[in-house]
């Protein structure tokens, strides 16, 4: 990368973020479609580097993976508006990493609010539909909720923590082909 490119990077992201309308190109080169072969790729080297990290670090693996998203999941974030709504920040987030994480906040039909209060546990369920990191498992035959998952996770929360200032932790309720249901507890 050139010096040049790194300093109008580092400038983006320091801004306020905004941009005119004659700034945005109209087309992207190359095309998305034609960057799925690239994308497959980088999911298969992605699973091969997950599966060594498991042969070597056992369940260790799951600690590194978490700790690498929640670190990267707090630098993003820096960068958000902080806020204590943490409904407002998650649809922020979610909106954010629309096309590499897909998900909304859900509640059960016999809750009247999505933050629930419960045996003494703030949460917040979290449905993920469309998944990356469940497209790289699937495609690398490994179960999910291990290390790749874990990044996921820490991510998250690193997020939330950042934004809101409020200590979190995600726990896997159900995981599934299509979705997983995950519960964002709130400290």
């Amino acid at each position: 990368m050139s010096a040049g490119y790194v300093d109008e990077l580092h400038e983006a992201f320091h801004s306020d973020l905004v941009y005119r309308a004659e700034e945005i190109p109209l087309e992207c080169s190359p095309r998305p479609k034609d960057l799925e072969q690239t994308l497959h790729g980088v999911m298969k080297l992605n699973g091969l580097v997950i599966r060594s990290l498991e042969e070597i670090a056992g369940r260790g693996a799951n600690a590194v993976t978490y700790r690498a998203g929640k670190k990267f999941g707090h630098e993003v974030a820096k960068y958000f508006q902080k806020r204590d709504d943490v409904e407002g920040a998650l649809h922020e987030l979610s909106d954010l990493l629309r096309g590499q994480y897909s998900f909304e906040i859900w509640k059960p039909e016999d809750k009247e609010t999505f933050i629930i209060e419960e045996n003494g546990e703030t949460f917040i369920y979290l449905v993920f539909h469309d998944c990356i990191v469940r497209q790289t498992l699937r495609r690398n035959g490994l179960d999910q909720g291990g290390p790749l998952c874990q990044t996921l996770f820490g991510y998250v929360v690193g997020a939330i923590e950042e934004i809101t200032g409020r200590r979190a932790k995600l726990e896997i309720v159900h995981t599934g082909p299509n979705a997983c249901l995950k519960k964002l507890i709130l400290k």
